[in-house]
């Protein structure tokens, strides 16, 4: 065993000179080589993605009814606008649209006839004013030379036929005993009353005795009288009338001249302006009964069937464009998140199609991070080629180039 151990010491003991030897010629020792730099490296941010479609939405009715037809297939491809679900009803809609659209049309003739009307009734109002304002000028003339006689000159028309009125009953009353033949005497005061009623004084009054000849005369004036007082009175009340009607016809034409009548057409308008909200209310309800593509794509999925009831909000099915798929990030932490910038280059591998190999670009980052456990943030990015064998769903991982 002691024979053993000599060797051991001499080579430790060798060792230990060597480095001592060696560390007396540090001063000559090489310097260390510098790494060369890697000129193709490229710093990344990877994260795992779940393949989407740029567009899908859940479609349901705004109405509850029964479903009268389903007009699409699961994995059918639809274009914008297209009628996929209809409910019961349109009928009695479609007759109610067609009855405000007739009522439109009855409004809209009645303006017309408005219009039309107005022209025509100005050209007749005018020849009306020709006609009025010379019935104005002859009652104007008939009034001017009208003679009344000196006790009603003063009066207006209406006073002079109430007095001339009384004179004339009271020269009848007088006359009456001679037409009937009785005494002249008892005629004596009421010829005085005459007289009196004609401007004379009492002192004027002839007492003496009244002729039947001078009663009748008396008689005679007041009946002239009266009846002057009554034309006066039918003259003056004409020539007012007319001159009424002119000047209304000078309104009507003024007004007509500048279109029909205001109230007329506010009625006309108010009749259609009533159809046509009609026609929205209808038409709402109509577009309520149908469930239409609001953008091209693939019915992904149905959950509906004819004669069903659904209710609002129900989903009827899910509408995908299957077209333009892009990926999503699920799992981008708020570190990484921080050195991306859209327009970043992307590489992406599918877990489902490992032989394939795509590229795309960052095209949208989430301002805000994702519902869930974790800080992650979600980042959209599209593909420049989309394989043939991808489907919605699938997960993808992706290697954001950053700088």
């Amino acid at each position: 065993m002691k024979n053993k151990k000599y060797p051991l010491v001499f080579w430790l003991s060798a060792a230990a000179l060597l480095v001592a030897g060696c560390s007396s010629l540090s001063s000559q020792a090489a310097p260390t080589a510098v790494p060369e730099p890697i000129d193709d490296f490229t710093p990344l941010v990877s994260a795992t993605g779940v393949v989407v479609p740029s567009q899908f939405s859940t479609l349901s009715v705004s109405t509850a009814g029964i479903v009268e037809e389903v007009l699409i297939e699961e994995g059918e491809v639809v274009v914008a606008d297209n009628v996929l679900v209809r409910l019961k009803g349109k009928e009695d809609l479609q007759a109610n649209i067609a009855a405000a659209e007739y009522e439109i049309t009855l409004a809209q003739k009645a303006i017309d006839d408005l219009d039309e009307n107005a022209t025509d009734a100005s050209v007749a109002i005018l020849e009306t004013i020709g006609v009025l304002a010379k019935s104005v000028r002859d009652a104007q003339y008939q009034i001017d030379n009208l003679t009344v006689s000196a006790n009603q000159e003063e009066l207006e028309a209406l006073v002079a036929l109430d007095e001339m009125g009384e004179i004339l009953d009271l020269a009848r009353t007088a006359y009456d005993p001679y037409r009937l033949n009785t005494e002249e005497e008892e005629n004596e005061e009421l010829n005085c009353a005459i007289n009196i009623s004609w401007r004379k004084t009492p002192a004027e009054c002839r007492v003496e005795e009244t002729t039947e000849d001078v009663l009748r005369d008396e008689l005679d004036n007041a009946q002239s009288d009266f009846d002057t007082a009554v034309r006066r009175l039918q003259f003056e009340t004409t020539l007012e009338s007319l001159q009424e009607q002119l000047a209304k016809a000078r309104e009507d034409y003024a007004l007509y001249s500048e279109g029909p009548d205001p109230a007329d057409v506010a009625v006309a308008m108010a009749r259609m302006n009533n159809a046509e909200a009609s026609i929205a209310a209808a038409q709402a309800l109509y577009d309520d009964l149908e469930v239409s593509a609001p953008f091209d794509g693939t019915i992904s999925e149905l959950y509906v069937n004819d004669s069903e009831w659904i209710a609002p909000g129900q989903p009827a099915l899910l509408l995908a464009d299957l077209e333009n798929l892009r990926i999503e990030t699920t799992d981008l932490s708020e570190i990484d998140v921080s050195r991306i910038e859209i327009g970043d280059s992307v590489i992406i591998t599918f877990d489902a199609l490992p032989e394939i190999n795509s590229t795309g670009t960052v095209v949208r980052i989430s301002p805000k991070a994702s519902a869930g456990s974790g800080v992650n943030y979600t980042v959209v990015i599209d593909l420049q080629e989309i394989p043939d064998q991808l489907r919605w769903g699938m997960t993808a991982f992706v290697d954001i180039e950053v700088e």
